[in-house]
C-alpha cells in the first residue's frame, strides 16, 4: 500500500466513526461513502462481522464468545468496544458474561481483552467525546467507566445505578449524565457519572423500557417501553414527561437524524415510523421484510439490523430501502468506519 493509500484510508475511517459513532444514536453532518466498512454484532453466532459497504459483501469476522451485544467505537475509527452478555435471555440461568472485547478495526481482529467480573452480562457500552468508554453491568446495575480504554486494564470509575435489570443506555456528549433503561422496574434512571453524591432520578415510564436516544441539542431523551410500544419524550434535565405516542405495537429501538427527527423501530409491525421531534406525530411509514432489532445511523444512512438475518439500507433522504444483504445469526448493533 502506497503513503498516499495509507492517507486516504485513514481520512475515510475518521470520517465515517465520527458520522456513525456519536452517542445515543445521534449522526454526524458527514453522509458515509462508497468504500467504508460495517462491523457488526451478530449475537447468535457470538461475533462480529466485518462488511464491505455499501453492498454487503463479507470480508472478515473476529469471533468472540457466547452472545456479544451491543457495539460502541472510537472516533479514529481504529478500535470498537463489545460487551459480553453471555445467556440467551435475561431469564436464563448464570451470571452470563464479563468481558469487555476490544476490535482493532483495521486489522479485523481482537486487540485484547478486559475482564470487568464480578460485574456481569454486559450489555450496552457507549463512548462520549473525550473517548472515554462507558459499560453497563445489567446484572449488578453498575456503570463502569474507562478514562483510557485502549489501555485501560480496570474501571477508572464504578457508578452504581440502583436498578434491578439495567439493559440499555445513552451517555451525554461530555459525559456528565447518562440514562439507564431499567426494564423489570419500569423506569428510566438519570446517574451522575462524575459524582456519587449527586442521588440517580428515577422516572417510571411503563413497563419494560428499552431503546433510548437523545436529541441532537440533549434537552430531550426518547424512550421507547417496549412491550405496548410506546415512545415518550422526556426533559433530559429532569425526566418530566413532555409527550408520549403509542406506536404500532411492540417497539424496540429509537434514533435521533441531526436534524432532530425520530425513527422507531415497529417490532411488531415490521416498520420504520419517522415520528416529528416535538408532538410525537407520525409524518412517515416505512415497511420492512422483517422486524428490526438494531438500528445503526451513519449520516443520512440507516442500517436495520433484521430478525431474519439480513441487513437493510435505508436511504433517510429518499426514505426508501436502497440495499439489503445477509449476515451470520441475529445481527444487532454496529459501527460504519
Amino acid at each position: 500500500m502506497t503513503l498516499m493509500d495509507r492517507r486516504a484510508g485513514l481520512r475515510m475511517a475518521v470520517g465515517g466513526a465520527l458520522a456513525a459513532m456519536l452517542p445515543g444514536g445521534r449522526a454526524a453532518a458527514q453522509t458515509p461513502a462508497a468504500g467504508q466498512t460495517l462491523a457488526l454484532v451478530e449475537k447468535g453466532a457470538g461475533r462480529v462481522g466485518f462488511y464491505a459497504l455499501p453492498g454487503g459483501r463479507a470480508i472478515g469476522a473476529v469471533v468472540l464468545g457466547r452472545q456479544p451485544h451491543e457495539i460502541a467505537g472510537d472516533a479514529a475509527g481504529r478500535f470498537a468496544y463489545v460487551g459480553h452478555y453471555g445467556v440467551e435471555s435475561w431469564k436464563a440461568p448464570g451470571a452470563g458474561g464479563s468481558a469487555i472485547w476490544v476490535i482493532d478495526l483495521h486489522r479485523r481482529a481482537l486487540a485484547r481483552t478486559i475482564d470487568l467480573a464480578p460485574f456481569g452480562r454486559l450489555h450496552a457500552v457507549r463512548l462520549d467525546d473525550r473517548g472515554r468508554l462507558y459499560a453497563l453491568s445489567e446484572q449488578e446495575s453498575v456503570l463502569a467507566r474507562f478514562d483510557d480504554p485502549a489501555t485501560d486494564t480496570a474501571p477508572s470509575r464504578l457508578v452504581p445505578v440502583g436498578g434491578v435489570r439495567s439493559h440499555y443506555l445513552v451517555i451525554r456528549r461530555d459525559g456528565a449524565r447518562a440514562y439507564v433503561a431499567d426494564t423489570l422496574s419500569g423506569a428510566v434512571i438519570m446517574v451522575d457519572p462524575e459524582n456519587v453524591d449527586v442521588a440517580p432520578v428515577r422516572k417510571r415510564i411503563g413497563t419494560a423500557p428499552e431503546g433510548l436516544a437523545l436529541s441532537p441539542d440533549e434537552r430531550t431523551l426518547y424512550v421507547v417501553d417496549r412491550p405496548n410500544g410506546t415512545i415518550h419524550a422526556l426533559d433530559a434535565a429532569t425526566l418530566a414527561e413532555r409527550a408520549q405516542r403509542r406506536m404500532r405495537g411492540e417497539a424496540v429501538r429509537v434514533v435521533t437524524q441531526r436534524d432532530g427527527g425520530v425513527i422507531v423501530s415497529n417490532f411488531a409491525d415490521k416498520s420504520l415510523s419517522r415520528l416529528d421531534p416535538v408532538t410525537l406525530a407520525e409524518q412517515a411509514r416505512l415497511p420492512l421484510a422483517a422486524g428490526a432489532a438494531g438500528l445503526t445511523l451513519a449520516g443520512d444512512t440507516l442500517h436495520a439490523a433484521l430478525e431474519d438475518d439480513r441487513l437493510a439500507t435505508i436511504d433517510l433522504r429518499q426514505w426508501r430501502v436502497t440495499g439489503m444483504f445477509a449476515t451470520a445469526k441475529a445481527p444487532d448493533a454496529a459501527v460504519v468506519f
